[in-house]
């Protein structure tokens, strides 16, 4: 019988701390489309801690950029107007769901799959002509931001689907099905949805382990963006990127359905994989940025 936690879980996303105020400004501020850069950079400038890890990260390895960038306008004009907003919204999120002293679970290899399906999500989308693709690699960076919450909020109730896990060798969301009535997607959507994400972010977290014909009840349920991010995700847990929570030796399948929907095939894949190690070396900023205490 599965045991229900969903009363323990909704009183705990209750108790989530909310993200910084400047994350809040800038997400009404992407919501607006008649939002300034302008505005944006005096947003962002008014929180000094923001301001200097955005700086650090523009000027990393990873964007490798000619010039070195000096301040938030300047890094607004490189990188553009929602990047630099997703980055708001990313480093929030690192900030508010620091790891707990209690926890064993490794979170920097956690955020290492996090960056790798992040990365994959961008190239596939590239591959595609899916012309969003900042929207893919922010949604890509946090699809799993429901597991940091229960790693964190609801310890013994991921500490027994890791457990379960590693006993099984099955995957974390098999675990959870078996285990519980609520899963990391679920638990996802609502911290997602609390903290005003934007929709397509929202729409990844929650149906990124779902087919196509599953996935209802938001506007961008159906939208490719969902296939990119669940084939990235599928394609970096079977390369060994990182940890997600699923068991030690546990690989998932590749279904021909998952390119169903997407113009590439199984070997486009397979070389972009190929090329990740040297673009998570180049992330290391971004790792520091997730995983520091």
């Amino acid at each position: 019988m599965k045991l229900s936690i969903i009363k323990q879980t909704l009183e705990k996303v209750k108790e989530l701390p909310t993200l910084p105020v400047v994350a809040n400004k800038v997400n009404v501020l992407l919501s607006d489309p008649k939002s300034s850069a302008s505005e944006l950079a005096n947003v962002i400038e008014l929180d000094q801690s923001i301001t200097a890890k955005i700086l650090r990260l523009v000027n990393s390895a990873y964007y490798s950029l000619p010039q070195r960038v000096t301040n938030i306008q300047q890094a607004i004009g490189l990188l553009g107007f929602r990047n630099i907003s997703y980055i708001v919204l990313t480093l929030s999120v690192f900030d508010t769901l620091r790891k707990s002293t209690r926890s064993s679970f490794d979170r920097r290899k956690f955020w290492v799959h996090a960056i790798a399906t992040a990365i994959l999500s961008m190239k596939i989308a590239k591959l595609c002509g899916y012309k969003f693709d900042d929207d893919v690699f922010t949604a890509g960076l946090l699809h799993d931001i429901g597991k940091v919450f229960m790693d964190g909020f609801l310890h013994e109730s991921f500490q027994g689907i890791i457990d379960y896990t590693s006993k099984h060798n099955t995957s974390f969301h098999q675990a959870e099905q078996d285990l519980y009535d609520v899963d990391h997607t679920l638990v996802g959507e609502w911290i997602a949805r609390s903290w005003k994400f934007p929709i397509h972010v929202i729409a990844v977290i929650k149906h990124h382990h779902q087919d196509p014909p599953e996935r209802k009840g938001l506007i961008l349920s159906s939208d490719i963006s969902v296939d990119l991010v669940r084939l990235a995700d599928i394609f970096i847990r079977k390369a060994g990127f990182g940890i997600n929570g699923d068991g030690p030796n546990f690989k998932p399948e590749l279904f021909s359905d998952l390119f169903k929907r997407l113009p590439l095939y199984e070997e486009d894949l397979v070389q972009q994989v190929g090329n990740l190690k040297e673009d998570i070396k180049n992330s290391e900023t971004l790792l520091n940025l997730a995983a520091e205490v």
